[in-house]
């Protein structure tokens, strides 16, 4: 298998897993407008939120097997890859126990700034469109 194929097998996964993934959020965001949920409901988006975190961590692995293999390199797709980084890493550390619930709040923030998603799904799209 060559290292095109590699990056390209891995490159899909990881954008298929990233839809998936981040489906939570227009999800929760529609749902809430039907509040308050029946119990169903809020199992259903505890579940998710729990497949959210595990799903985006497997495509962040998939990304970095992507972006290894890639011949594609240049400064947009590296800040996506970091941007992707800090994403992962501030939601891995708002699930983790070891914090106060203000500083949760604060990584809350940080994590789900709209803004940050943008502007990672421009650094995606400029990287792979500049070659």
């Amino acid at each position: 298998m060559s290292t095109e194929a590699i990056s390209d097998f891995f490159g899909l996964v990881s954008l298929v897993l990233f839809v998936f993934a981040n489906a939570y959020y227009p999800a929760r965001m529609i749902a809430n407008q039907f509040r308050p949920w029946p119990r169903d409901v809020a199992l259903f988006f505890k579940k998710y939120l729990d497949l959210h975190m595990n799903i985006n961590i497997i495509a962040f692995v998939a990304m970095t097997i992507h972006a290894h293999f890639s011949d594609e390199r240049n400064l947009f797709l590296y800040a996506s890859l970091l941007v992707t980084v800090w994403l992962t890493m501030a939601g891995i550390l708002m699930r983790s126990k070891k914090f106060s619930s203000d500083t949760k709040k604060q990584m809350r923030l940080i994590h789900t700034q709209q803004t940050v998603f943008l502007v990672w799904l421009v650094l995606l799209l400029l990287g792979h469109l500049i070659e």
